[in-house]
Protein backbone atom coordinates (compact mmCIF):
# COMPACT_ATOMS: atom_id res chain seq x y z
CA UNK A 1 0.00 0.00 0.00
CA UNK A 2 2.82 2.42 0.89
CA UNK A 3 4.63 1.71 -2.39
CA UNK A 4 1.60 2.68 -4.43
CA UNK A 5 1.01 5.82 -2.41
CA UNK A 6 4.61 6.95 -2.85
CA UNK A 7 4.44 6.34 -6.58
CA UNK A 8 1.13 8.13 -7.03
CA UNK A 9 2.25 10.90 -4.68
CA UNK A 10 5.34 11.45 -6.81
CA UNK A 11 3.27 11.98 -9.94
CA UNK A 12 0.75 14.20 -8.18
CA UNK A 13 3.52 16.33 -6.67
CA UNK A 14 4.98 16.84 -10.15
CA UNK A 15 1.83 18.77 -11.01
CA UNK A 16 1.06 20.50 -7.71
CA UNK A 17 4.33 21.10 -5.85
CA UNK A 18 7.86 22.39 -6.60
CA UNK A 19 10.44 20.09 -8.13
CA UNK A 20 12.52 19.51 -4.94
CA UNK A 21 9.54 17.81 -3.27
CA UNK A 22 8.95 15.71 -6.37
CA UNK A 23 12.61 14.71 -6.43
CA UNK A 24 12.55 13.78 -2.74
CA UNK A 25 9.42 11.67 -3.20
CA UNK A 26 10.93 9.97 -6.25
CA UNK A 27 14.08 9.10 -4.32
CA UNK A 28 12.01 7.80 -1.41
CA UNK A 29 9.94 5.69 -3.79
CA UNK A 30 13.12 4.38 -5.43
CA UNK A 31 13.83 2.38 -2.28
CA UNK A 32 10.79 0.23 -3.05
CA UNK A 33 10.29 0.67 -6.80
CA UNK A 34 13.57 1.55 -8.58
CA UNK A 35 11.96 2.70 -11.84
CA UNK A 36 9.86 5.48 -10.28
CA UNK A 37 12.54 8.23 -10.70
CA UNK A 38 12.91 7.42 -14.39
CA UNK A 39 9.14 7.39 -14.92
CA UNK A 40 8.73 10.63 -12.99
CA UNK A 41 11.53 12.27 -14.99
CA UNK A 42 9.93 11.28 -18.27
CA UNK A 43 6.55 12.48 -17.00
CA UNK A 44 7.90 15.88 -15.91
CA UNK A 45 9.82 16.38 -19.15
CA UNK A 46 6.70 15.53 -21.15
CA UNK A 47 4.43 17.66 -18.98
CA UNK A 48 6.59 20.78 -19.02
CA UNK A 49 8.07 20.50 -22.53
CA UNK A 50 8.83 23.83 -24.16
CA UNK A 51 10.66 23.74 -27.50
CA UNK A 52 12.46 27.03 -26.96
CA UNK A 53 13.65 26.28 -23.43
CA UNK A 54 16.27 23.56 -23.95
CA UNK A 55 16.85 20.51 -26.07
CA UNK A 56 17.98 18.05 -23.40
CA UNK A 57 15.46 16.14 -21.29
CA UNK A 58 17.24 16.90 -18.01
CA UNK A 59 14.68 15.41 -15.66
CA UNK A 60 14.75 12.14 -17.61
CA UNK A 61 18.55 12.07 -17.38
CA UNK A 62 18.47 12.73 -13.64
CA UNK A 63 15.73 10.11 -13.26
CA UNK A 64 17.84 7.58 -15.15
CA UNK A 65 20.81 8.33 -12.90
CA UNK A 66 18.67 7.92 -9.77
CA UNK A 67 17.26 4.66 -11.16
CA UNK A 68 20.76 3.33 -11.84
CA UNK A 69 21.81 4.33 -8.33
CA UNK A 70 18.74 2.63 -6.85
CA UNK A 71 19.47 -0.60 -8.73
CA UNK A 72 23.11 -0.47 -7.58
CA UNK A 73 22.12 0.05 -3.93
CA UNK A 74 19.52 -2.72 -4.10
CA UNK A 75 22.08 -5.12 -5.55
CA UNK A 76 24.52 -4.43 -2.71
CA UNK A 77 22.06 -4.85 0.15
CA UNK A 78 21.32 -8.20 1.71
CA UNK A 79 18.16 -9.83 0.39
CA UNK A 80 15.25 -9.14 2.67
CA UNK A 81 16.36 -5.79 4.12
CA UNK A 82 14.14 -3.75 1.81
CA UNK A 83 11.28 -6.19 1.33
CA UNK A 84 10.47 -6.76 4.98
CA UNK A 85 6.87 -6.03 5.81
Amino acid sequence: MMRGLLTIGTFISAVLFPWPLTAALALAAALFEPLVPLAAGLFVDTLYYAPAAHTLPLFAFFGAAATALAFFVRSRLEPGIIDRR
